[in-house]
Order: structure tokens, then sequence, then C-alpha cells
């Protein structure tokens, strides 16, 4: 039985992971693994995050997978469900099956055919299957809230009438192993380092729900200091996570062409010029579905690492 007190410690460190602002790693690593090591499983599953993301420390794959197995052992159906999804098994020698996992065959870059030079559009059909769709769509369920838009006078994240689509967005404490190797998957399929990548996003668009006209890159009249500091928003990445709607394809408004994939299928862009100019033939709309549900994944991709989690 799970000591009372590694609980409550437990639950003081997600407290303290959900609160805004950053957190020291040197804390937060050590006491999620000393959590976990009391038998906590929902410190498991952090620790295994932590292990895969090389979160301020070098990536540990065998680590993280050691973790997930521990967890599926104790009987975090979560840890399962990971495992299962990783291998595309199912068996309830859990370290065998950890063992098992293709982490590279996971992460490498997927195909990718150009759809327009310039702005520079591509596409890759196939880069997500079916259960990873499934599966991110499960994950950001319970995660839902209103989108928020940059508002330039506060310097803030905001609801406004210019975006009413709900959205996930996965912090550290909410993120899994699968995920973490989609994000390399990504990183891998445009060619840039994982530590570019902002945090993963899945937006939910119900029928009348819609993102306006906007572009993704930062204004450097109106940015300079996150510009600075973090970099711009050199490309953005969307993956299709299902297809049984009606429009809703994402507008380029400019360019008068809209793009709407396949379930799985990815589309990516650059946001900036080859000389780091902001391009706004970008400007794009996220079009409303007027049958169904529309669920997309989002990264934005940076020109300087970033802080993860």
């Amino acid at each position: 039985m799970v000591e009372q007190a590694a609980q409550e410690r437990f639950a003081a460190l997600v407290k303290l992971l959900r609160a805004p602002g950053p957190v020291n790693p040197d804390y937060v690593a050590p006491e999620a693994e000393a959590c976990a090591q009391a038998g906590v499983t929902e410190a498991m599953l952090l620790a295994a995050a932590i292990a895969a993301a090389g979160w301020e420390r070098a990536q540990d794959w065998d680590a993280a997978l050691d973790w997930l197995a521990a967890a599926a052992e104790a009987g975090s159906s979560s840890a399962r469900a990971q495992l299962s999804l990783l291998t595309g098994r199912q068996d309830e020698n859990w370290r065998a099956l950890a063992r098992s996992a293709d982490i590279e065959a996971w992460r490498s870059a997927r195909t990718r055919r150009v759809a327009r030079e310039t702005p520079w559009i591509a596409m890759s059909e196939g880069f997500l299957d079916a259960r990873q769709c499934a599966w991110l769509i499960a994950r950001a369920r319970p995660l839902e809230e209103a989108s928020l838009v940059y508002d330039a006078v506060t310097g803030k994240a905001v609801q406004h009438d210019v975006r009413t689509n709900t959205a996930a967005t996965f912090q550290l404490i909410d993120i899994d192993a699968p995920m973490l190797l989609l994000r390399e998957r990504v990183a891998n399929t445009v060619g840039v380092p994982v530590s570019h990548l902002e945090n993963l996003s899945i937006f939910h668009y119900l029928p009348g729900q819609r993102f306006t006209s906007h572009v993704d890159y930062l204004t450097p009249s109106r940015d300079r200091a996150d510009i600075a500091a973090r970099g711009q928003r050199a490309y953005t990445f969307l993956v299709y996570l299902n297809d049984d709607f009606d429009a809703g394809g994402t507008h380029f408004i400019d360019l008068g062409q809209t793009f709407r994939g396949k379930a799985g299928e990815a589309l990516f862009w650059r946001n900036a010029t080859e000389t780091g100019e902001p391009d706004p033939r970008t400007t794009h709309e996220g079009l409303t579905p007027t049958r169904g549900e529309k669920w997309v994944l989002s990264i934005f991709i940076r020109d300087k690492p970033q802080t993860f989690g």
C-alpha cells in the first residue's frame, strides 16, 4: 500500500507544475522519482515523461519505458494503454512489452511533399495512423478549454470572438510517451531540433466555431522582446485527426487556397521567409465545419530552443 505521505508529496508536486510560472527541474525530477519509487503510479508516469522528454537532462528512453512498465505492473490503465499503442500489441508481461517498443520507428521522419514553393507549404499523408489519431482525441477531451488569442495591449492570452473553438494544451504533467515521440516525429519531418517546438495543442471545432483571419508569426514591432527571448515562430505544423466532417479546411486568404487533409495527414508551412522576415502571405483562417466535429493537432516551431513544459 502506498504511504499517504508519498501521495501528499505528489499532489503538492502536481499543484506546483500546474501553477503559472517556471519551476526548478532540479527539484521536480528527483521529487517525481522519489514519489514513483514510493509506489505512486501517477508519479511513475511523470518520471517516464521526464526521462522521455529529456527535460533539463539527457533523454533516456530505457528509463522511460522502465517507468511505464512499473506503472503498468502497478495497475495503471494509462501506462498499459501507452505500451499497447507504442507496440501495437497486448501482453500482460509489461516489461517484455516495454522492451519491444520500436522507438526509432515512432520518431523517424515521414515522407513529405511540397504543395507550394512560396510561401513554402508542405503536406505529409499518413503522418499519423488511425490509432494515434484516436489516442490524441481521447487525451484532449478532458483538457479542453476555450481557445485564447494574444492580446497586444496586455501581452496576455485572452478569449476573443475571432476564435470560438476549444483547445487542449499539453504541459509536462499532461503529456505521455506516445505524444513525446510524435513531437520528435514532427521535428524530424520538418528538419528542426525538437527543442524548438512549443507545447503540443489539439483544437476542437464544432459547427459554427472557427478561427478567423490571423497570422502565426510574431510581429517584430509588437513582439520584439518575445522574439529576442524565445525566437520567431518559423513554422506551423498541423495534423488533421479526423475527416468525418464537411468543409472546415485551412484557408490561406491571400493565396486563395484551402487545404483539408485526410485523417492523419499533416499540413505545415513556413511563417517567415528565408531571411527571417514575417511572410504576410501566410495569413489564414481555420474554417468552420458545416457538419460534424473537426479535431486538429497544432504545434508552433520557433527558431530558438524553448523551455518545455
